[in-house]
């Protein structure tokens, strides 16, 4: 959920110093674009830089860039682990965002850079960015209706919680566009903040008028905002706009009007149109843009369309749809550290859709399967216009297209996890770096062995996806055991089995996992709840010697056809040598327990995991009722409220057909 306020914050950023100067960049529509123009500026002069927007688009560390270069996997992950310890020292219980945030600013001290420029996430006032000790400049851009529930109803409202981002001394630029009233809002808080405010005006831009006729008029008010606060944060650069142009012409917004080749998804060889507009007023720039590119021949326009949950689809709709066109209807899946956002469900999108008084030619509802609506939007449109928009969690399509299987996963491969990395310059090849209980010295090399395991049937297979499982079940970190695994992956540039490339969208975590049991059954809920269908096949990898309990007993006991699946078992040394003699004879005692209890509900097995779960990690199997229902699995609830599969019927993964 969404929780604004600075307290947190303010606590997790206390002993970083931020000796780099902000500029911070608020408004409801254009913020992303301002801030990609101040960085092409300020690299064009040499002047070292860090930005930070939001939301990310593939993943967390993709909104966090040094030199307009996404920082390393393995520079966020030291930072991220760094700043969720002192979270977790400290008892704060900060946001998602709040940690990222914190993260994006621990590297920008740790890279030394001059300036950092900061995208508010959302508002401006309680906003987690406003913790900034440096502002030189703060930048308001247009405002429009957007997160009314916590920001206000009215236009004049929303404009006043922006305004929390101005800084006594700080001068602030503002979007001339703005209506009057918005603007006079934010011409009193300047002057009651005691800040200077500067209103933009294209026309008399230099750098402006320079590319004026590659500019849509949306694009000019961004860059004249963008050009104004540079010019107030480097005055000694204030006149040099010609060594600006080509750096400004040359800049890329991923998601903003954004050009695609699709070519290698579906065939398709004219490009698309990409645009994230999410709400009415992006979205009457996207219509006007379409309406004098890609409608002036008269060809009726195809479109992909994605929301939000809480998002005023139906005034978007209005503005981009006419008769003639095509519409598919898809939900986005889940946003990596942004639980609270949730996708539109795609049947009720192409309901606000058929009201809206358009008559379309063809529509199509496509579900979670991004594939099929470009596959079906490519087929439908031909040679003529196609177009994706709707919401910025649906353009991961653009960095994920040259890695996307050629078809919707149907393979999962489950990679169970035994302890946690917590980091360190030795990338889990020294002991010290783990979490791991006594029996276990000696096995951390096997647990790597599992991970490049689970790697190498990954590139065998392009219908497959890892999923690594495992909660945090040591009371000394809230990382969990998956996280961990994902983390040495990345730290260890996959063992150079794939590249980075080819794992984008096709690793995962299911973080609740208490035993093998639940390994098995989480990690088959969680393939349900990210791509809308089940698997049709499951790789497992752990320990050789579980292969019967794993197989057999717990894949068994879910209904899962033991025929669809494989297993890939990789011992420690103590089990393949015959010297961990307790390890040897603890294996029939634990066959024997599960056959006793197959699901784990008794006692003994249930009593393990409750020691395995320090963090009280909820070990029911859907979130809501709603997705039970709507999975088709059979389970019952018993008086401590926990969730059991109903024995002896048939689960909706046992009537899934391998092809």
């Amino acid at each position: 959920m969404v929780n604004l306020g600075l307290a947190r914050i303010t606590t997790l950023l206390k002993q970083t110093p931020q000796t780099w100067k902000a500029i911070h960049v608020g408004g409801t529509n254009g913020k992303g674009s301002i801030c990609a123009y101040l960085t092409a500026m300020l690299r064009a002069n040499q002047i070292s830089c860090g930005r930070f927007t939001s939301p990310h688009l593939i993943e967390p560390r993709d909104c966090i860039t040094i030199n307009n270069s996404i920082v390393s996997e393995s520079k966020f992950k030291h930072f991220e682990d760094l700043v969720k310890r002192r979270n977790e020292e400290q008892n704060l219980g900060a946001s998602e965002f709040e940690l990222l945030t914190a993260t994006a600013f621990e590297i920008f001290e740790s890279e030394k850079v001059e300036f950092g420029i900061i995208e508010v996430g959302l508002g401006g006032t309680l906003d987690a960015t406003n913790a900034l000790k440096h502002k030189c400049v703060t930048v308001i851009a247009k405002i429009g209706l957007d997160h009314q529930s916590f920001l206000g109803n009215t236009l004049e409202e929303i404009a006043l919680q922006k305004a929390g981002i101005m800084r006594k001394g700080v001068p602030c630029v503002v979007d001339s566009s703005n209506p009057k009233s918005v603007l006079d809002a934010l011409k009193n808080h300047a002057t009651e903040t005691g800040s200077d405010i500067y209103f933009t005006d294209p026309e008399a831009d230099a750098l402006v008028g320079k590319l004026r006729d590659a500019l849509e008029p949306h694009q000019r008010q961004n860059l004249a905002c963008a050009h104004e606060a540079f010019r107030l944060a480097c005055p000694q650069h204030a006149n040099a706009a010609d060594n600006l142009v080509s750096a400004v012409r040359d800049m890329v917004w991923p998601g903003r009007l954004q050009w695609l080749n699709i070519e290698k998804v579906t065939g398709r060889k004219e490009r698309v149109l990409l645009d994230g507009a999410h709400n009415p007023q992006s979205a009457e720039v996207l219509s006007s843009f379409v309406q004098k590119h890609l409608r002036s021949q008269g060809k009726p326009v195809t479109w992909i369309l994605a929301a939000t949950q809480g998002k005023d689809v139906s005034e978007m709709f209005k503005l981009l749809l006419r008769d003639g066109d095509s519409v598919a209807t898809v939900q986005f899946g889940p946003v990596d550290q942004m639980p609270w956002v949730q996708p539109t469900n795609s049947a009720t999108l192409l309901d606000a859709v058929s009201k809206c008084g358009i008559t379309l030619s063809s529509q199509f509802d496509t579900s979670a399967d991004v594939r099929s609506a470009l596959e079906w939007a490519s087929q439908t449109a031909k040679g003529c216009p196609l177009v994706i928009a709707g919401s910025l969690y649906l353009v991961e399509v653009r960095a994920s297209k040259e890695s996307m299987p050629r078809k919707q996963p149907e393979h999962l491969i489950i990679v169970c996890c035994h302890g946690i990395w917590l980091g360190g310059p030795a990338h889990g090849h020294d002991e010290n770096e783990w979490l791991i209980a006594g029996f276990q010295k000696g096995e951390t090399p096997t647990f790597i062995e599992h991970i490049t395991a689970g790697l190498r049937v990954l590139k065998e297979d392009n219908s497959s996806i890892l999923m690594f499982s495992g909660g945090p079940t040591r009371k000394e970190t809230r990382l969990s055991e998956a996280r961990s695994y994902a983390n040495l992956a990345s730290a260890n540039d996959y063992f150079g089995i794939l590249s980075e490339a080819e794992v984008t969208g096709r690793i995962s975590c299911e973080e609740r996992a208490l035993d093998s049991y639940y390994n098995v059954l989480f990690s088959i809920i969680k393939f349900w709840y990210d791509y809308g269908i089940w698997p049709k096949k499951l790789t497992i990898v752990s320990h050789a010697f579980k292969r019967e309990r794993l197989v057999d007993c717990h894949c068994g006991a879910i209904g899962f056809p033991l025929d669809r699946v494989d297993f890939v078992g990789v011992d420690p040394p103590g089990m393949i040598d015959g010297t961990n003699e307790a390890a040897i004879k603890g294996i029939a005692e634990a066959v024997a327990q599960w056959k006793d209890d197959p699901h784990g509900k008794g006692e003994l097995l249930s009593g393990k995991r409750n020691k395995r779960n320090p963090w009280g990690i909820s070990q029911t199997l859907f979130s809501k009722e709603d997705d039970r229902i709507r999975s088709g699995v059979q389970s019952t609830t018993d008086a401590e409220g926990q969730e059991y599969l109903i024995e002896g019927v048939h689960q909706p993964w046992s009537q899934q057909q391998a092809s």
